[in-house]
């Protein structure tokens, strides 16, 4: 696969616990606040226009999206923040869910944390990168809606924004989806963070008694948002932090 071709992903479970996940090689997660524009750049990493869905309800993703690519590495499509619309008991389990993938994903290579440029960064964003900082995690900035910047202003737009993420501005790049601005650059550098991959083997398919410990723990947990297919989000989801 070329460096800048598309990614080749495929939809692979939603879940509630890293424990639930497959195994991978290399895993890069994207994180970001309701409406920055994940599930856009997601399709476009991938060109194709309904992997990752898009609603124009704020709060949909509720669950961690798993995408694999063929060489069994994958990427990681988290809940986002900034908004309430999920009910009390889904919002109740994500510091859990997602804390708990964040620190207990193995192989998780880096973190895009995705940044409005046309209004970021929210002290919802400081404080998120505030805490991927602090336990030391792989931490990428991207800035999503490039193309909703004024171009007159996109100079002083990349230095306050870098400011406020606390880098330098050559440390960011800056993508738009609607555009497809910067987006071979950045399917370039997943590709580069996802290697060098571990050793592995694909795990075997489960057996009829471990489908029906998952069905058993699912019923469990209570309803769940989209279960065939990754959860809708308005680009994006939801409050975590």
């Amino acid at each position: 696969m070329a460096p800048n071709s598309p990614l080749p992903l495929r939809f692979v479970m939603s879940g509630t616990r890293v424990e639930d996940l497959p195994p991978t090689r290399g895993e890069v997660a994207i994180v970001g606040r309701s409406n920055v524009g994940k599930s856009s750049v997601i399709n476009s990493l991938a060109n194709r226009k309904n992997l990752a869905k898009v609603s124009k309800t704020p709060g949909r993703t509720q669950l961690l999206n798993l995408f694999e690519l063929p060489d069994g590495t994958s990427v990681m499509d988290l809940p986002g923040y900034g908004f309430a619309n999920a009910p009390a008991s889904v919002r109740a389990r994500w510091p859990e869910m997602i804390e708990g993938y964040l620190l207990g994903r193995q192989n998780l290579h880096a973190i895009v944390a995705l940044i409005d440029a046309e209004i970021g960064p929210t002290s919802n964003d400081t404080q998120t990168l505030a805490w991927l900082r602090s336990h030391g995690l792989p931490v990428k900035i991207v800035a999503t809606k490039h193309d909703k910047v004024k171009p007159s202003k996109r100079d002083q737009r990349r230095k306050e924004l870098a400011a406020g993420c606390l880098l330098d501005p050559r440390e960011i790049l800056w993508v738009s989806s609607a555009k497809h601005v910067n987006i071979e650059e950045l399917r370039a550098r997943i590709n580069e963070w996802l290697a060098p991959v571990q050793e592995w083997t694909a795990p075997a398919p489960p057996t009829r008694k471990e489908r029906a410990a998952a069905r058993a723990a699912e019923a469990a947990a209570g309803p769940a948002t989209d279960e065939d297919a990754p959860a809708d989000d308005i680009d994006d989801e939801d409050e975590w932090n």
